[in-house]
């Protein structure tokens, strides 16, 4: 094929935000037909997108029969994600899943029984895995630039659950979310850890609710959120080391902030993102003595093209040696589990009793 035809399901913030400028800046790609089964937010995406009326359906299933499509870029609520990725499968088409891949691990396995089946990939949306930094941080841990590793420190928070007129969107809804900032954010995060190279054995995890009510979509009628808006977990990780991972979208001082801190024998190494700002600082050697980070670069061969271009690659059979894979996905997706598990039970949950149930 000269271009992969891409076809987008759920048109919403994430693919407008960050799914379609990845794709537009591909030269191996063009997005050729979209779904969404909100009809203002089709008509948004098809005016930016300049598309016919056509190539837009409200109807997944006439999209993937469309002829339009080479490949599947799914980005709904996490409720629909299984099901849409499930159908692309089956009719042949590659697919990319935003993260989590679906509500529960159970339901993630048949995901994967069928990709395994029909010998198509799923690419997962862990979009961190595509920052130059990130991946740099990787390849310095993976050459022992920071010796026998001792702790990771991870934070993800965010004001968005304060955001002034914000209704009760899928988000906010246990049945369609099926967490709130643990699966939304926290998958992230623990995948950053796995990326790091290690393995999570079990998890400890309170959580809560900060806003309690919120209006709903379709009137000002209250009703109850049912997804945390804040989790904070204790990993125990099967190298024997631990991780703790801290989670919010209720921060009244901080409008999207992350950071991995990997500690060391040697030292220790910091990723920091704030509000699209990000650096990678190192303290190591003489630095150790005096706690000094110092701001390092990446260099030019650990550039990324970005998620999209990824997934591109891909189906093209250019696979990208760190892409997030279905098994990635999985990996993911039990640790959310486990946590919920966690924080419902008040005790520490381990990996080992999800396998148990399969």
């Amino acid at each position: 094929m000269s271009k992969v035809r891409i076809g987008l399901v759920g048109t919403g913030g994430i693919c407008n935000g960050a799914h379609i400028p990845g794709y537009l800046e591909c030269p191996d790609c063009e997005i050729t037909a979209i779904c969404d089964i909100d009809p203002g937010a089709l008509e948004r995406t098809a005016k930016r997108l300049g598309l016919a009326k056509e190539a837009c359906f409200t109807d997944y299933r006439k999209l993937l029969a469309s002829g339009l499509v080479d490949a599947v870029d799914v980005a709904t609520s996490n409720d629909y994600h299984v099901e849409i990725a499930i159908a692309a499968l089956e009719a042949g088409k590659p697919v990319s899943v935003e993260k989590p891949i679906g509500i529960r691990f159970e339901e993630s396995l048949r995901l994967l029984k069928k990709s395994e089946e029909t010998g198509l990939p799923v690419f997962v949306c862990f979009s961190w895995r595509y920052r130059d930094f990130v991946r740099y941080m990787k390849f310095l841990i993976e050459q022992g630039e920071l010796g026998e590793l001792y702790h990771i420190y991870v934070e993800c928070i965010k004001d968005s659950g304060l955001w002034k007129g914000r209704k009760l969107e899928w988000r906010f809804q246990k049945e369609k979310a099926g967490s709130g900032v643990l699966c939304d954010l926290g998958s992230h995060m623990f995948d950053a850890i796995r990326f790091f190279g290690e393995e999570v054995e079990g998890v400890f995890c309170d959580s809560g609710i900060i806003i309690k009510e919120r209006p709903r979509l379709d009137s000002d009628e209250m009703a109850q959120v049912t997804t945390d808006d804040w989790d904070n977990v204790v990993c125990r990780l099967k190298s024997g080391i631990g991780a703790s991972v801290k989670l919010s979208r209720t921060l009244t001082t901080q409008k999207d902030s992350i950071t991995f801190e990997v500690i060391g024998s040697k030292g220790s190494l910091r990723f920091e993102y704030r509000a699209g700002e990000q650096r990678l600082l190192k303290c190591t050697g003489e630095d150790i003595a005096e706690n000094v980070f110092r701001e390092i670069e990446v260099p030019e061969e650990y550039r990324c093209e970005g998620q999209s271009s990824s997934f591109v690659n891909l189906v093209l059979g250019n696979r990208d040696a760190y892409l997030a894979t279905i098994e990635d996905g999985i990996k993911s997706q039990a640790i959310i589990d486990a946590a919920l598990l966690s924080s419902q039970e008040k005790r520490m949950v381990m990996i080992s009793e999800l396998l148990k149930e399969e």
